[in-house]
């Protein structure tokens, strides 16, 4: 490469490239100077569109490209290869996608040459070659049918193709798949349905198809991992076969609700207790959506479930102070749940602390005392204490203390993390490990052997708190003139099938008005035929 009085000159040259242009190195944001018309007939854009600009427009489909932004079209990997080596002043070479005028997507193998100043030897132009790799090879062989390329030729070819690697055995099923899809003819409809059973035969999570009564129309494979039942063993079954005796009322009650008004985008959720195989039970979460058979003009729920892990966490292991603010962590520390207490100890909102890092709030010297902590509680499954600093809304660092606990200790490795911060006057950044052993489950009401319904435990909870509330009120204000108001019954659910909605309230076999009409007039009968 040389100057000349006819201007840039390229000598030497054994590769086809086009010259694309010089970019100067001394103004702003390196902007092209001059561009061949070579590059212009590559790219589609003419010389006004391109000299003044950076060469990144032509990373995207319709030209738009901000310095230092994420590429969305293109290899970020190769993008900042180029950027480093050129704030390197080294040369290099790069094979990237750009895009012509119009969108249409080009493999270029960019060469980039700096080019230093005879007085400073600092860079002070870059020099860029480009080569069409999907147009170049098509040329040199049209070139070689017409015998104008002889030995240059064939080392071009040389560099373009390398030699196959040797053929492999495929899969018998694969080849024949791959035959239909060659062949074209398939039909679109063939082509989407191989695809979900790709999908189906893939994920890992329970897929199933359900009738609005409850049977079992299609179970995909990943039941057996799941629930430990072949696939065959629950087609035409009955859900109320595997669930949860408690639940599969609220479950149906659930699924009518939802499938009554004939909405399709309308989603199913339920979370209950499905009975595996040998295992016995366990929480799933379910979601989906009601499907219409256009064929046989016939409904069914489409649902994926996975396993629901639960909280499990022991009293003698929890300090439980009023003091301090709860968290459900990920493995990796991401904030997934926090009570609202979080607001009067470091004054961010639960929902500013929702899916953010704990690493963002806590000081730089503390960031390996916390991984630590959760490192350990996943691999120990004991919970550990850090003593630390705590970033608040104010911008200060108040000391606090955060014990980790594993979330659920039925499994080998906890899926998730539970977090309790208190804030402590002593900023001593010690770590301490507990010895408890486990007594009564705080979460006594998740537990899957439980005989009643988690809508009704609650619901029940719900009441409990609210007449503890009376109660304080009561003792908190003795002198306080009590006012004649109308009672408030609150809303009450049956503690059978969990309805709210009931002409009359009747006994059931814990106490009154513990019954919708329906069950308690069934459960009086059945009283009376065992009093016969």
């Amino acid at each position: 490469m040389s100057f000349s009085n006819n201007g840039l000159e390229i000598t030497n040259n054994q590769r086809p490239a086009i010259l694309s242009g010089v970019y100067s190195n001394t103004g702003f944001d390196m902007v092209v100077v001059y561009c061949s018309p070579g590059f212009e007939k590559l790219t589609g854009y003419c010389q006004d569109e391109i000299v003044g600009k950076n060469c990144r427009f032509l990373q995207s489909p319709d030209g738009q490209v901000t310095g230092g932004s994420r590429r969305q079209h293109t290899d970020n990997q190769a993008v900042y290869y180029l950027k480093s080596q050129l704030n390197q002043a080294k040369e290099h070479q790069a094979s990237i996608i750009n895009y012509k005028k119009g969108g249409q997507p080009f493999v270029n193998l960019i060469t980039v040459i700096p080019l230093f100043s005879s007085s400073d030897g600092q860079v002070e132009y870059f020099v860029g070659l480009q080569v069409d790799l999907v147009e170049q090879p098509n040329s040199i062989l049209e070139k070689m049918k017409s015998e104008n390329v002889v030995d240059d030729g064939v080392s071009l070819l040389d560099e373009y193709f390398r030699e196959l690697p040797p053929a492999i055995d495929f899969n018998a099923d694969m080849l024949s798949l791959l035959d239909h899809s060659a062949s074209g003819i398939s039909s679109e409809s063939q082509i989407r349905k191989e695809w979900n059973q790709l999908v189906l035969n893939q994920t890992n999570d329970f897929i199933y198809v359900l009738s609005l009564k409850g049977t079992f129309l299609y179970v995909s494979d990943s039941s057996l991992s799941i629930l430990e039942y072949q696939p065959h063993e629950l087609f035409g079954k009955s859900l109320n076969s595997i669930c949860h005796p408690s639940d599969i009322i609220p479950v149906m009650r659930e699924i009518k609700e939802k499938t009554t008004n004939n909405n399709m985008d309308s989603v199913v959720s339920v979370i209950f207790r499905i009975r595996r195989k040998h295992s016995g039970y366990m929480w799933i979460d379910c979601r989906g959506k009601l499907h219409m058979d256009q064929n046989k003009a016939r409904k069914c729920l489409v649902l994926c479930g996975r396993e629901y892990p639960t909280y499990n966490l022991s009293y003698s292991q929890a300090d439980m102070s009023k003091e301090a603010y709860w968290a459900k962590l990920s493995l990796s520390g991401l904030y997934l749940h926090v009570t609202e207490v979080c607001k009067e100890i470091v004054g961010f909102t639960a929902d500013t602390l929702l899916n953010e890092s704990i690493y963002q709030y806590v000081e730089n010297e503390a960031i390996t005392k916390i991984s630590s902590a959760l490192q350990s509680v996943k691999e120990t499954r004991n919970s550990m204490s850090v003593r630390h600093s705590l970033l608040n809304s104010k911008g200060d660092y108040v000391p606090v203390l955060s014990t980790f606990y594993p979330g659920d200790r039925d499994r080998c490795i906890p899926l998730f993390i539970l977090l309790q911060v208190r804030p402590v006057k002593d900023d001593n950044n010690t770590i301490c490990c507990d010895s408890h052993t486990d007594s009564v489950n705080i979460f006594s009401e998740l537990d899957v052997t439980r005989s009643t319904n988690w809508q009704y435990e609650l619901h029940q909870l719900q009441q409990f708190n609210r007449k503890l509330r009376e109660e304080i009120e009561k003792y908190m204000n003795p002198n306080k003139r009590s006012r004649k108001k109308i009672k408030e019954e609150g809303v009450k659910i049956c503690a059978n099938c969990q309805t709210k909605d009931s002409p009359e309230w009747r006994k059931g076999p814990n106490g009154p008005k513990e019954l919708c009409n329906a069950c308690g007039l069934r459960f009086a009968k059945l009283e009376k035929n065992n009093k016969k």
